[in-house]
């Protein structure tokens, strides 16, 4: 972003108030119950800035999240650097424990703007969607080659290793959203039976076929 919303070429000390406004609403959506609270006046004011500073950067609190859902979106190095780790064909299950605590962690740092992230797409607001589509599509496509490795690309079809892949990545995604709000659901397994559930199933379709 090179400019406000005035048209004025953002400045150092513009940075450093676009910086206070997204790490304010950071902050707040981890203390607050709900998204539905956040107001302009309220980010701008635990940023320690005027409320029309706000309007200089963002047109209203969406778009604020949409920036920080961007940002959430874009850092994924952590996963691809698990995805790409050396592996032993014939014992993943160590390699898939990487890539699924990998993935934990990822949500753990952004929980609440990535739930935000997927509740907006879910619905339909298409620039959620497609921070949500380019974050992820690396992800599947990944592990889709991975799956073509262990089996034999002549057995498994790109289209075939892709479809399995979305539904692999869907669930991971749904029970890391879960994790922190799943432990006191007596019906729910815990969480590390969860991740180590996750890592069995994923190591299976990287294993060889018998």
């Amino acid at each position: 972003m090179n400019t406000n919303k005035d048209g004025q070429a953002i400045g150092r000390k513009g940075a450093e108030s676009r910086a206070r406004l997204l790490a304010a609403t950071r902050r707040l959506l981890a203390e607050l119950p709900s998204a539905k609270k956040l107001t302009a006046s309220s980010i701008a004011r635990a940023a320690g800035l005027a409320s029309q500073t706000f309007y200089l950067y963002f047109d209203d609190v969406e778009e604020i999240l949409l920036s920080l859902s961007i940002e959430a979106s874009e850092d994924t190095a952590s996963i691809i650097a698990a995805l790409d780790a050396d592996w032993d064909l014939s014992a993943p299950r160590t390699y898939t424990a990487g890539v699924v605590e990998a993935f934990y962690q990822y949500w753990d740092r952004h929980r609440a703007i990535l739930n935000i992230r997927n509740y907006m797409a879910d619905r339909g607001d298409e620039p959620f969607a497609n921070a949500r589509n380019k974050s992820a599509m690396p992800i599947i496509i990944k592990i889709a080659a991975r799956m073509r490795t262990a089996q034999g690309e002549s057995r498994l079809a790109e289209r075939d290793a892709k479809a399995r892949s979305i539904i692999i990545f869907s669930a991971i995604e749904r029970m890391a959203a879960r994790y922190s709000t799943s432990q006191g659901l007596q019906l729910m397994p815990a969480g590390e039976d969860l991740k180590r559930a996750e890592a069995d199933i994923l190591a299976l379709l990287l294993s060889p076929p018998v």
